[in-house]
């Protein structure tokens, strides 16, 4: 396979180290309210920059491993709107707050983007455009 269609999930797994690092950086009330939580992201964000740097275009488990990555990381994401209580605020309002928050909306866009270009690289069915 063309090595341009094997780097495929690295599109949407970069925007979802930007959109994560546009999270940290713009959410004044991630860093008041939830210290902890931030501290969660930045850790997710440090595993995103180590998978980025050692994915091997050519070794298909890590792709894989990348797309079980990527669904973790999807259920952490929208599985933080059940912590509303604990913040004061109901399901829907927390939802809300977090969907309005450009650098959430890239990251959890962007793990259902992972998921599919890694197991569609990974099954052949991504090839590059000169193939």
């Amino acid at each position: 396979m063309d090595s341009k269609a094997e780097i495929a999930p690295l599109i949407p797994h970069s925007a979802s180290i930007a959109g994560q690092v546009w999270l940290l950086l713009t959410d004044a009330e991630l860093w008041t309210v939830a210290p902890g939580h931030a501290y969660g992201l930045i850790a997710i964000t440090v595993v995103d920059l180590l998978a980025y740097t050692l994915f091997s275009p050519r070794f298909q488990l890590r792709r894989r491993l990348l797309a079980l990555w990527a669904l973790i990381k999807l259920a952490l994401f929208l599985g933080d709107v059940l912590t509303a209580p604990e913040f004061g605020t109901t399901y829907l309002e927390f939802a809300a707050y977090l969907f309005s928050l450009p650098g959430y909306v890239v990251a959890v866009v962007a793990q259902p983007a992972v998921i599919a270009t890694s197991l569609l690289v990974s099954r052949g069915r991504i090839k590059s455009a000169s193939a």
